[in-house]
């Protein structure tokens, strides 16, 4: 995971060599937790890849502290999708750090669909996360 990935002039983030782009979806809400460093909140839309979610934020200025959160998928663990019966859908989970131990502890996450749009993403999002789970097991 990583704090404000690079994006491109459009506020979309770079590709990482090896991965191809899958869908967008606006309209959302997220937040990243982080003991010991607290939570990060936005409002704006989520990239997917075949191998992260890039989650940006709306309107972010230049001086904005958090502009992108970039979760990969390979590293996402006790993930679920809720369904509450008062309010939007959302995804959750947690995510190891690419760099063990640079951050005191896990963060974890949450995507709410606030426009709906949840059904191909999670499609989406699930196969990536078998694939990327059977090749880690395969090697």
């Amino acid at each position: 995971m990583a704090l404000n990935p690079p994006l491109n002039m459009h506020g979309e983030p770079n590709r990482v060599s090896g991965e191809a782009f899958i869908l967008t979806r606006h309209g959302l809400d997220f937040e990243v937790k982080i003991e010991g460093l607290g939570k990060l909140k936005g409002k704006g839309m989520a990239y997917l890849t075949t191998s992260r979610i890039v989650l940006v934020k709306k309107d972010y200025k230049d001086n904005d502290p958090f502009k992108a959160f970039d979760i990969p998928i390979a590293y996402t663990f006790n993930e679920s999708f809720e369904q509450p019966i008062f309010g939007a859908n959302y995804i959750k989970g947690k995510c190891k750090p690419l760099v063990p131990g640079s951050l005191p502890a896990d963060p974890q996450f949450k995507i709410w669909f606030m426009e709906g749009g949840c059904g191909r993403f999670l499609k989406s999002w699930r196969y990536c996360l078998s694939t990327l789970r059977e090749n880690a097991g395969s090697n």
